[in-house]
């Protein structure tokens, strides 16, 4: 299928990302399939994760940073007492705690400790930056950075089996939340030094499951209709986002071209929709600054762009 020869498709694509691909495997292989360049992934699972990929095409794409934000939901099996220098099981191994173990009380309560905010060290193979310089290159050249811990959510952290030294959980995260650093920190909790994530599977992206997504193999075998069908409109991408219609004539007009315009409504981000349906951008409504001349005389309210999208 070629998707150029058909015009630019755009929009939110569901994918069940397959074990030892990375995200950018996945992205790269979906540019092939639709013939076009306009494509990228929201939050990324390493190589041995499998499960949901948030995948967005041609103007949709620049909604990514804001999809990133949702939080997640992951079932996996984590082994406690291991220790690898990825926290994970693909990484060399340091160290295996020979037991005894806890019980599966003393297992549960730890998982629960661990909900809601916390400062989370990420692991030492991550994305994570410091100075420009990403951790799990450092790692590989055997200089691992310091890496400071940064505040994320854990929302639920269930305990579904214990066969120890194994664990299967369920985890709903926020943003930036590492799983493996997860396993790790329970394992050194529990006094066996370390554990590390042996299988995960992302089951939940925001409103989005599982069973909603597609397999490579089944968008390999799409026409170019089947690919229009399958995609979902960007005005979807964020559901948790409130809608405004500029329906006043020349608005959508000015916000296209990137004006600010006076807004009516609380403060906050929305989606900017024109009368037909169709999504302009993403806004944010702000409070007026004081005037300096006169403090007691407030600006109106304003809505500011923030991403505008070209509308056909």
């Amino acid at each position: 299928m070629n998707g150029r020869s058909e015009g630019e498709l755009q929009g939110l694509l569901l994918i069940d990302k397959p074990r030892n691909m990375t995200s950018h495997d996945v992205v790269a292989r979906l540019r092939r399939l639709a013939g076009q360049k306009k494509i990228g992934h929201t939050g990324t699972l390493d190589p041995q994760a499998t499960g949901l990929l948030a995948v967005l095409l041609g103007p949709a794409t620049r909604l990514a940073p804001y999809l990133t934000e949702m939080r997640k939901t992951y079932q996996g099996r984590l082994e406690l007492g291991l220790v690898t220098d990825t926290d994970d099981a693909a990484g060399r191994v340091l160290n295996r705690h020979p037991g005894p173990w806890p019980t599966e009380s003393e297992v549960r309560r730890a998982l629960l400790s661990g909900e809601g905010e916390i400062d989370q060290v990420p692991p030492a193979f991550s994305a994570v930056q410091v100075a420009g310089r990403r951790a799990y290159r450092a790692a590989l050249a055997g200089a691992p950075l310091e890496l400071r811990p940064r505040r994320v959510t854990a929302f639920r952290l269930e305990l579904i089996r214990y066969e120890p030294p194994a664990l299967d959980f369920i985890a709903t995260v926020s943003s930036g939340y590492y799983i493996r650093a997860l396993a790790r920190d329970l394992g050194r909790g529990l006094g066996l030094g370390g554990g590390a994530l042996t299988e995960l599977r992302r089951t939940a992206v925001g409103p989005w499951t599982l069973d909603q997504a597609w397999t490579l193999e089944e968008a390999a075998a799409w026409t170019c209709d089947m690919w229009r069908a399958r995609l979902r409109p960007a005005a979807e991408a964020l559901p948790h986002w409130p809608t405004l219609v500029l329906a006043k004539p020349g608005l959508a007009g000015h916000f296209s071209q990137g004006r600010r315009l006076p807004a009516a409504g609380s403060a906050g981000r929305y989606k900017i929709m024109d009368d037909q349906g169709r999504l302009l951008g993403l806004g944010q409504i702000e409070n007026g600054a004081v005037r300096e001349s006169a403090a007691t005389q407030p600006r109106e309210p304003f809505l500011r762009p923030l991403r505008v999208f070209p509308v056909s």
